[in-house]
């Protein structure tokens, strides 16, 4: 029902409902805004539900044994009666285009069922008329047989009536669907998720509640009345009627009056516009407003944006939507010609076997596609959605289980196989009736059990219960917002161009075979046929189909090959595992060598504290500031992959130096003499070796800095934003990603520490790089299905880089964002340059937006630097023993930092999200900058806890006069050091990743390398700042004889003033990241 916005606007002020409660663009019967609680949803559908069914049972009804009457009260030949039967079924399948293009282009959908039904009911009354007139025209030829005559005039009326239900159901068939699924709304997760079921209970309601009354209706019409066989669907269709106008006040109606125009109209211009330009040469990305991906095969139709003359990128997508159809509406007219077969070529069949249940009961030969096709669908579509779908998104991590064109796949496949069992079924019928003599005795029954038939119903069910409703979702989400009576209407055509195509091919295949004397292929006497001849046909046509069927393109990636990425054999989790294992290698093999350097700095090589824990954050910076120059690299020049491999082997370089240069410290390279105190041994290595040393430490810090953001914005990369489900999985990919990362790290600590404090460090070091070879190697094979973004290629020359500083050279002298739009002024008259600037200017604004929130949170990477530094050393003086022989090394106390990740991310992501979103209706559950917000205040509250057990540690000291001895064990538990790391860790879930999600999304999709290079950049410049506050504190606290805050006595330090001050700093970072985050304006899809 096409129903005005304005129409209802005095009624939605007189009667208000609560804004949370109403439906957005949806109105009810009398124009006022819809309810949520009073309409819509199941309580509308149920009433549309009834209506659907009740025309199904009218329509197969008269359709399912149409051919005995044809054959038989009409007298037609069982040719002629098929090809007007296909041809009836093709005319009442490809006329719904028209009756959906009424629908949504003028009368709106209520109108047209409205008026729909109405015809229907006539249509079907004069039908009665016809069989009642025609039936006292027929005789007893024969006791088994009547011969039925008809003149010209009642051949005509029949077939008027019989034709005008085909344009009764055009108006009404694609339009009660669409209408019914119109019902749910998609911006509600609830109901979003029940229109996803809606289409499988849909087809089983519409079968199961036909089913009972077909096995009635087709006895009446074989052995009673063909007058009450047709009467009964004309009063059932009176009873549609009636319950479709019972449930108004439950409808919701779209509003169609905000002045757009028609879609229809928009997609032809759009053609007309792109015929016109056919003569440029090539259109980019930015010349058409940098329209999206979606479609970009047929991108020939982004060249009506050179001129749009009042097109929008929106029409351009619409018209490539409707495009994008044609490959899978040609690849299943194979499935759709064998779809025709049960309610004519099968029919047939049945008839000649022996169909008796009991001596006096018989079958009736179209009651056999609704006892196998209908029971097959109604026992198999609740087990699909009850069983299969849960373990199918168990495995695939897809919210439907597979995806559509699976699913239609699948279908195919099952369609292939039934057509298959039918041809060798009928060449066993035909073997048969030659051993019995029945060659020449058409009417005589075949002695074989009907029952053979049952395998090519059933899979004919199963292929639609797969195919056909995967072909109704797919048209209906795929076409334009406005068009989904449409989209509807091009699924019905298929099936009605396969029943077409199948008349054409009986009738062009009898013409040909039937010649000089010879029976044909589809001899009215069917034991002297060859049905079998003819289903083996159209199992080569269903092959060829199923051979053209489409594979789900990933548009914008290419394989190893550079082939189009096929969806189902690329990317997604299957190629992001391999990234999560890579990432934990790396991090096994990172926190194998730094999680426990300070004790090797201080120890092996003699530093002091404070000198090694100001070493210690300098590379900690650099390893985290480094990733800038290997992400520059990985998106402008080398590409992500070969980022990852190149810089996997100067990694597996710089750690193979570092084992060589422990184990040239193990040989005895180092001078070690005593302090003067019986308890202090000064170990001096030599020059040569402390350059070796901290080159081949930075040599990994380097390494590091191409692999970690290649190697995650690859990971990420494998995920199809386009796609819901993908882009759903993307936002756990963070959460699983950091999860995989520490146990990596758990690892590490467990194993790696241990070896190098009580075996060798030369072992310690040498395990992370024969891991990091063995990881490398498992991800190059991972190759095979990996997906490569072709964004670079297609830009290739207009690197956002240059496009960004084209428009930084151009600001002028206003201040803030907007100056950029100074860059829009032209520099040339070319419309590629115009683009740039246009682009740029976007581009730069993107990312000028990144500062306050990296800024900001840099309090809390300045906390997050020291767990493995000060957080290490406090474990040290602490009793970590954990029975009578067995030390925890202090840097494996770190594990509980890991552990609390492994643990939470699980609680998070499978516990906490869900939970949240039922409150806050976010896919998400909370925003990104809320889950930043909450790591930033975890953070603040560990680091005042890491002050007050500081402190507490301090005052045992003093009371057990441990103060001048540094290497005495403080008798107290190392487990009061727990609480900080564990809300460490915790931090790290919400904030950490919060931050990678953030820096990923809002850069532009050429530059995720350097998005989250940038987010590492905040833990590099938060150890380089706190390295930097390390020694001006120490230089400033240790002057006049002091021994300062970082002394090497740790008894006579004071971390705990360090934590207080570094508390404060963590605090005014939150108040300003609040402030930040409040003014920050979202791009692209972060929202949530």
């Amino acid at each position: 029902m096409t129903i005005s916005a304005a129409d209802g606007d005095e009624n939605c002020e007189a009667e208000a409902p609560l804004l949370d409660d109403v439906v957005p663009r949806s109105i009810d019967s009398n124009g006022r805004r819809s309810v949520r609680s009073k309409s819509g949803c199941w309580r509308s559908a149920s009433f549309l539900i009834v209506v659907g069914v009740s025309e199904r049972f009218a329509y197969y009804g008269i359709s399912l044994n149409l051919v005995s009457y044809l054959t038989g009260n009409l007298g037609l030949p069982t040719a002629t009666a098929a090809a007007i039967l296909n041809a009836w079924y093709g005319t009442s399948a490809i006329l719904p285009i028209l009756g959906a293009y009424v629908a949504d282009a003028f009368s709106g959908r209520f109108r047209m069922i409205s008026a729909a039904c109405v015809l229907y009911i006539a249509a079907l009354g004069c039908l009665t008329l016809s069989a009642s007139l025609n039936s006292s025209e027929c005789k007893q030829s024969s006791p088994t047989s009547r011969a039925c005559s008809s003149n010209q005039l009642e051949l005509v009326f029949f077939f008027v009536s019989f034709f005008s239900v085909a344009f009764a159901q055009a108006g009404y068939l694609p339009c009660v669907q669409a209408f019914a699924v119109d019902q749910f709304d998609e911006e509600d997760e609830n109901e979003n998720r029940a229109k996803g079921s809606f289409f499988n209970w849909w087809n089983c309601f519409s079968t199961a509640g036909i089913l009972a009354p077909l096995l009635v209706l087709a006895y009446i019409q074989d052995n009673l009345s063909w007058e009450l066989g047709f009467g009964i669907p004309a009063v059932t269709m009176c009873f549609s009627l009636v319950v479709f106008l019972s449930g108004i006040r439950t409808y919701r109606f779209r509003k169609t009056g905000e002045g757009g125009s028609n879609p229809f109209v928009r997609i032809y211009r759009v053609f007309a516009r792109a015929a016109k330009n056919r003569r440029i040469a090539r259109v980019t990305k930015e010349e058409t407003n940098n329209i999206s991906d979606y479609g970009a095969h047929i991108g020939f139709l982004d060249k009506a944006l050179l001129e749009p003359d009042g097109l929008t990128t929106g029409d351009v997508e619409d018209a490539k939507s409707i495009l994008k159809l044609a490959p899978i509406w040609c690849s299943c007219l194979g499935y759709t010609i064998i779809y025709a077969q049960p309610s004519t070529l099968f029919t047939k069949q049945a008839a000649t076997l022996d169909r008796h249940i009991t001596s006096a009961f018989q079958i009736p030969a179209a009651s056999l596609q609704h006892c196998f096709i209908g029971s097959s669908i109604i026992i198999s579509l609740p087990i699909y959605d009850r069983v299969l779908v849960p373990i199918a998104k168990s495995i695939t991590k897809c919210p439907s289980g597979i995806s559509t064109l699976q699913r239609v796949g699948t279908g195919l496949v099952l369609s292939l196989v039934s057509i298959v069992f039918a041809a060798a079924v009928e060449r066993r019928r035909l073997e048969i009736a030659r051993d019995h003599g029945l060659v020449d005795k058409p009417e005589a029954v075949v002695p074989m059990s009907v029952w053979w038939l049952a395998p090519q119903y059933v899979l004919s069910g199963l292929a639609d219960a797969f195919a056909m409703v995967g072909l109704q979702e797919f048209f209906y989400d795929q076409v334009p917002l406005d068009l989904r009576s449409v989209g509807l209407a091009i699924y019905i055509s298929i099936l009605g161009t396969g029943n077409l195509v199948s008349s054409f091919l009986v009738s062009t295949i009898q013409s040909v075979t039937a010649g000089n004397d010879r029976e044909g292929w589809f001899s009215d006497n069917l034991n002297r046929a060859h049905l079998d001849y003819f289903y083996w046909l159209l199992a080569g046509l269903s092959l060829a189909g199923f051979v053209a069927f489409p594979n789900d393109v990933v548009p914008g990636y290419v394989d190893f090959k550079g082939r189009p990425s096929i969806r189902s054999k690329s990317g997604f989790w299957k190629s992001a595992f391999f990234n999560a294992g890579f990432e934990m290698a790396e991090r096994f093999c990172y926190y194998g060598i730094s999680s426990n350097l300070v004790n090797y700095l201080t120890g092996e090589l003699g530093q002091s504290t404070a000198a090694a824990a100001a070493n210690l954050n300098a590379w900690y910076g650099t390893a985290a500031l480094s990733p800038i120059l290997g992400a520059l690299i990985a998106d402008t020049l080398l590409g992500r992959f070969r980022t990852i491999v190149f810089s996997s082997l100067l990694y597996i370089l710089g750690l193979g130096f570092l084992t060589l240069s422990s184990l040239l410290n193990s040989m005895g390279s180092t001078s070690c003499k005593s302090d003067g105190n019986s308890s202090n041994t000064l170990c001096y290595p030599s020059q040569i070796q402390t350059i070796f040393f901290f080159f081949s430490l930075y040599l990994v810090a380097f390494a590091q800095g191409g692999l970690k953001p290649s190697l995650q914005a690859f990971g990420a990369d494998q995920f199809d934003v386009a796609d819901d489900n993908e882009n759903a999985a993307k936002s756990s990919f963070f959460n699983w990603w950091l999860w995989s990362s520490c146990l990596g790290i758990v690892l590490a600590l467990a194993v790696v520490n241990y070896v190098e404090e009580n075996l060798s460090w030369v072992v310690g070091f040498g395990i992370p790089s024969i891991v990091m070879l063995v990881s490398l190697i498992l991800f190059c094979i991972g190759s095979l299905v990996y997906r490569f973004s072709t964004e670079s290629k297609r830009n290739k020359g207009r690197h956002p880089f240059v496009r960004m500083f084209r428009v930084i050279m151009k600001k002028r002298e206003t201040s803030g964002l907007e100056s950029l739009d100074k860059a829009l002024l032209p520099l040339s008259d070319t419309p590629s340059a115009e683009s740039d600037n246009v682009e740029g200017a976007r581009e730069a604004k993107a990312m000028l937006r990144l500062v306050p929130i990296w800024c900001t949170s840099l309090g809390y990477s300045v906390v997050y630097a020291q767990p493995s530094t000060l957080f290490t050393k406090q474990a040290v003086t602490m009793d970590r023993r954990i029975g009578p022989t067995f030390e925890i090394p202090a840097a494996s106390f770190q594990i509980c930092i890991s552990l609390s990740v492994v643990v939470f991310i699980t609680i998070y992501d499978c516990v906490f999200v869900p939970i949240a979103r039922s409150i806050t209706k976010k896919s998400s559950g909370i925003t990104v900058f809320q889950r930043i917000g909450v790591g930033l205040v975890l953070s603040l509250l560990s680091i005042v806890i890491a002050a007050v057990v500081e402190a507490r540690r301090l005052k045992a000291a003093r009371e057990h006069g441990l103060v001048d001895q540094p290497d005495a064990v403080i008798p107290m538990s190392v487990w009061w050091l727990a609480p900080q790391y564990t809300l460490s860790g915790i931090s790290d879930v919400f904030g950490m990743v919060g931050l990678q999600e953030f820096f990923y999304d809002q850069v532009p999709s050429e530059l995720k390398s350097t998005g989250l290079a940038l987010y590492l950049s905040i833990l590099g410049v938060g150890s380089l700042a706190s390295s930097l506050l390390v020694s001006v504190i120490q230089k400033v606290t240790s002057g006049g004889g002091g021994a300062g805050w970082f002394s090497d006595n740790l008894n006579r330090a004071h971390l705990d003033y360090f934590y207080w001050l570094l508390a404060g700093i963590s605090a005014l970072s939150l108040v300003g990241y609040v402030y930040s985050a409040k003014y920050y304006v979202y791009s692209g899809r972060a929202a949530h």
